[in-house]
């Protein structure tokens, strides 16, 4: 099934005569109310596959038994969401890292549904806080803190030397062995702009030549 109206909401439930019936009936009327309009398929083969980025889609946890299964159904095409979700059956983490949006509980109040989906609206996520920082602790083992340290002593180097962007960019061009004619070519500029733009950059980063601004460009983009 392709999807591509990002103002309605597909709700993929295992049987449509009777899984949007209570509960999951509320849910499907406050979605609505929030300005979406709402579509109903069953059963696992009837997952979007082709749904625009910011198409939402509502998936009835109990439609396979196999998590894993489901999960892996779910393509990275539009923002999957879970409902019906039983407390403490699931890992909101492993449906977070998995490329969900966000998960519904069978024990929500009306005002948390309804908080949820104003944030799922705002293309926010929707999952407890402690899933969402024990998702940025994750990330945050797996970096390289030398590397984002240095990132940092590039980035106050750059901001300390007060380069525009245009500068920026005739300095990556220069580092590269660019001359003023093949830069001018580049950015669709003249030779004497490129001048005088370079001539800001020597006297921004303290070079006293195209040798010395090398080195500092170096030193600062590696």
């Amino acid at each position: 099934m392709t999807v591509t109206n990002t103002n309605s909401v597909c709700f993929v439930v295992p049987d449509n005569c009777s899984a949007m019936a209570g509960p999951n009936c509320l849910l499907k009327q406050l979605v609505e109310t929030c300005g979406y309009t709402t579509t109903c398929v069953e059963g696992v083969e009837s997952l979007p596959v082709n749904a625009e980025p910011a198409q939402l889609i509502f998936i009835d946890i109990r439609l396979t038994a196999n998590l894993c299964e489901l999960l892996s159904c779910c393509t990275r095409s539009g923002r999957w969401v879970f409902f019906n979700v039983s407390p403490g059956s699931v890992d909101e983490l492993t449906l977070l890292m998995a490329g969900a949006e966000g998960v519904f509980y069978t024990t929500d109040k009306p005002e948390l549904l309804l908080k949820g989906i104003h944030r799922l609206n705002k293309f926010d996520v929707w999952f407890k806080r402690d899933t969402i920082n024990r998702a940025f602790r994750q990330l945050r083992d797996k970096s390289d803190p030398a590397a984002a340290i240095q990132n940092m002593e590039v980035q106050q180097m750059v901001q300390q030397a007060g380069l525009t962007k245009r500068e920026k960019n005739i300095l990556l061009l220069v580092s590269k062995g660019a001359q003023n004619q093949e830069i001018a070519d580049a950015l669709h500029i003249s030779v004497n702009t490129v001048k005088t733009h370079i001539y800001s950059i020597f006297r921004k980063t303290n070079s006293r030549n195209r040798v010395e601004l090398v080195a500092w460009s170096s030193s600062v983009f590696g």
